[in-house]
Order: structure tokens, then C-alpha cells, then sequence
């Protein structure tokens, strides 16, 4: 037992009295409450009559509340106590909000009152705090009218002068700060950390991706003659590799926090363009290949938008693979972009497998695949972060069987300073 339930038990067990003040119609629930909480049978304590309960709305009488009755009423339990030949008495109350009339002017007057009660040497004061019910300005007065506080444990309390709860107050709180700062910063490590870890996953999906479209066309440039032709396929190959560079521009903006110096203003469809010339290698056969895949584009925006260039290239070409890959070989694709008022839109449609809609909730989420072993669950997780940063809306439409729609909305730059130029050497990258 607990050394404060093993002082309560000794109390009662010499013959110890308790005057409980206690919430109107509320004495079933005060014996259940001090029951679990002394771990006594304070039912039958209550019937030797070694518990007298009191209501605190009694004090009022339907007239304004007064010390001197509060006080009046509690001597005349206590005699009942006394004339069951109880020596030893403690007035238990509970402070809160209900109270607040007397800390308002009067409760310096009760403190008075109660202390005679106390120094007659056989009536023991116990007041009950709420402190989160109290307004901060009665905490001086609780303070300066206590020999002792008793502040809650978990399973027992601590006992403090008023001056040594102040003291222990404030080295607490200012070891609490300390503590706090350091925790703040660890949890900024932790989310960097979580961060610059997706980041990573999110590399190696894009490289996979860079490398499927170098070999592609590596694949293209050796199966043709045509000068010009093999020319476009390794300007492709550069701007690819180029994107690889990218990647580690990306991740080193990420550990300086600059990530937002990537941004720029761009023309939409120059960017669409870019990422139909780093897909449509899929859409042709090569080598033991067969391939029944048609693309059609329908590029009419003349928006611009602020955005990484980089970023929205590799979430949109993620798109175009997972369509691709659904459409398995045999199948149409169509890349549509268009402007509304004041937003951008792509649409992105194929006539592949679709999804039902417990696979279309499920698409955004990290590690969530429908291609098993050949997938890793992140293209699309990545693809809609991407697009969320920069305030782009997403619609998916999709039914089982009848293909899939990626609708995206995005802000439309209205001003315009100058325009980034998608180039050979670097994308707009440094």
C-alpha cells in the first residue's frame, strides 16, 4: 500500500473523522470516488458515522454565499464528530470554479475562519485544488494562506512548503524549456531526416525511369540509319542524362534548403512536350518488342505556370508509364492540355485495364502497387505530392475495364517577367 492509502487507512483505523464537502445530490459518487481512490470501504465508514458528508450548495440558503455560515455549518458536523467520541478531524473540500466568489474578496476571510477551526488543535484543514478551474490570480492567495501543499502523483503526492513548490515551480519550468528546445530540434532532425528518406526513394524510382528512356533510345539509335533520326534520339539521350544531374541538384538544394530556387516560370506545353519526347520511344517497337500502342496529343493551353520544371516533368512522365503499363502493349493514349479562367489542365487518358474504386482510393498511397514484383508503389505517391506543392488539383476518373483519366489542375501564372526556356544544357537547372 502506498505510504499516503497506507496514512489514510492508519487514520481511520485509530478512530479518525472526515467532514467531506461535496457537490449537491453528489454523495453516491463521492463514496465511489473515495473508495477506488483509499482503497477503504468507505460506505461502512460512512455508516459508523466516521464520514459526514456536506452539500456546498447548502451554503447558499438562496441568499448570497456567506463565510460565516460556510464556517458555522462545518463546526456543527465537526461536534457530530465529537459526540461519536471522534478526537481526530480533518474538513475535506474540493475547490473549483464554484468558488470563485469567495477569491473574488472573501476567501482571505474563510482562510481566517478555517484557521481557527485548525488551531484548536483537533480539526485538520484539507482544501482540494482544481487548478485548471482557477483563474491564475487566486494562485497567490492559495500561496500565501497554506503551511503545506500536497501536489497529485500518479499513485501519491508530494509535499512542499509554498516557497519550496515555487522554487521546485520554476526549476521544473525552466528544465522543461531546455528539454523542449532540444526535443524540437530532434524532431526537426527526425522530419528532415523522414524527408531527405522519401527524397531518396523518390531517386531511385526517377532513376530507374531516366535510365528505362537512355536505354530506349540507345535501343532506337542503333536499329535506324537515319542520320537526323539517330541526331533527335541522342539529343534525347542528353537531356535525359541531363535530368540526372538533375536528381543530385535536387538533393543537394534539399540538405541546403534552397529547394524553392529551382522554381521558375515556365510555358506549360513546353514542358508536356518534353515529357511526350522522353515517353513516345515507348509507343514503337524495338528489338523482340511488339508494340500496338498509339499516342495522340492535343496541346491547345497557352498558359504559363511557376513551377520546378524538373519536378512536374518527372510526376507527369510517371503518369504516362503507369498508363502505358496498363494499356500492356496494346492500346490508346491521349495527352490533352487546355486553359479555364485562370488554371492550366492536362489531361492524361488511356484505354488500359481502369480501376475499381477501391484501387482508385488507394493509388496516392505510399507503397501501394498493382503490378506486383515489377512495381514499387511510389510513382504515383510521388507524382501527387509533387503536384499538391505546387497547388495542383487532381481528378482521377477510372472504371474497371474502360480505361483511366488523370485530369490536373493547375495555377495559371498571370505575370509574367520572363519566361525559363527548356534547354539542352541543363533544363533550367542551376
Amino acid at each position: 500500500m502506498k505510504p499516503y492509502k497506507t496514512g489514510i487507512f492508519n487514520y481511520f483505523n485509530q478512530g479518525g473523522g472526515i467532514v467531506y464537502v461535496c457537490f449537491k445530490n453528489n454523495k453516491r459518487q463521492a463514496i465511489d470516488y473515495l473508495t477506488k481512490r483509499w482503497d477503504l470501504d468507505v460506505h461502512r465508514l460512512y455508516n459508523k458515522g466516521q464520514i459526514l458528508f456536506m452539500c456546498r450548495e447548502d451554503f447558499f440558503n438562496d441568499e448570497p454565499m456567506n463565510n460565516y455560515t460556510i464556517v458555522q455549518k462545518l463546526t456543527e458536523d465537526l461536534n457530530r464528530l465529537s459526540v461519536k467520541g471522534i478526537k481526530e478531524k480533518y474538513v475535506y473540500i474540493i475547490v473549483d470554479s464554484f468558488w470563485d466568489d469567495f477569491f473574488d474578496g472573501k476567501f482571505q476571510d474563510i482562510y481566517i475562519m478555517l484557521s481557527k477551526l485548525y488551531k484548536n488543535g483537533s480539526t485538520n484543514i484539507v482544501l482540494r485544488y482544481l487548478i485548471e478551474e482557477l483563474k491564475e490570480g487566486h494562485i497567490d492567495i492559495i500561496l500565501n494562506n497554506h503551511d503545506y501543499l500536497l501536489v497529485d502523483g500518479i499513485e501519491d503526492f508530494e509535499v512542499y512548503r509554498p516557497n519550496e513548490l515555487i522554487y521546485q515551480s520554476i526549476n521544473i519550468m525552466s528544465k522543461h524549456n531546455v528539454i523542449r528546445k532540444i526535443y524540437e530540434k530532434e524532431m526537426m532532425r527526425v522530419e528532415y531526416l523522414r524527408t531527405l528518406g522519401e527524397l531518396m526513394e523518390g531517386t531511385v524510382h526517377d532513376i530507374n525511369n531516366l535510365l528505362i528512356t537512355i536505354l530506349g533510345y540507345a535501343q532506337l539509335s542503333m536499329s535506324v540509319e537515319d542520320k537526323k533520326e539517330i541526331e533527335d534520339y541522342l539529343g534525347i539521350i542528353h537531356r535525359t542524362a541531363m535530368d540526372g544531374k538533375a536528381i543530385t541538384d535536387r538533393i543537394q538544394h534539399h540538405i541546403r534548403g534552397s529547394y524553392d530556387s529551382l522554381k521558375d516560370i515556365y510555358k506549360f506545353n513546353s514542358i508536356i512536350n518534353s515529357c511526350i519526347d522522353m515517353t513516345k520511344h515507348k509507343f514503337k517497337p524495338t528489338g523482340n518488342r511488339n508494340s500496338n500502342l498509339e499516342l495522340t496529343t492535343d496541346l491547345q493551353s497557352n498558359g504559363f505556370i511557376y513551377a520546378n520544371e524538373y519536378e512536374i516533368r518527372q510526376a507527369i512522365i510517371n503518369i504516362i508509364l503507369n498508363g502505358i503499363d496498363a494499356m500492356d502493349r496494346n492500346g490508346k493514349m491521349l495527352i490533352r492540355t487546355y486553359d479555364i479562367g485562370n488554371q492550366v489542365v492536362l489531361e492524361i487518358s488511356d484505354t488500359g485495364k481502369g480501376m475499381d474504386e477501391n484501387t482508385k482510393d488507394m493509388i496516392f498511397k505510399p507503397y501501394f502497387t498493382t503490378k506486383g514484383d515489377m512495381g514499387t508503389g511510389l510513382g504515383l505517391h510521388i507524382a501527387k505530392r509533387i503536384f499538391d506543392n505546387h497547388r495542383a488539383k487532381v481528378l482521377v476518373d477510372s472504371e474497371l475495364g474502360q480505361g483511366t483519366k488523370f485530369t490536373i489542375f493547375f495555377p495559371m501564372e498571370e505575370k509574367i517577367y520572363s519566361i525559363a526556356q527548356l534547354k539542352d544544357e541543363g533544363y533550367n537547372i542551376n
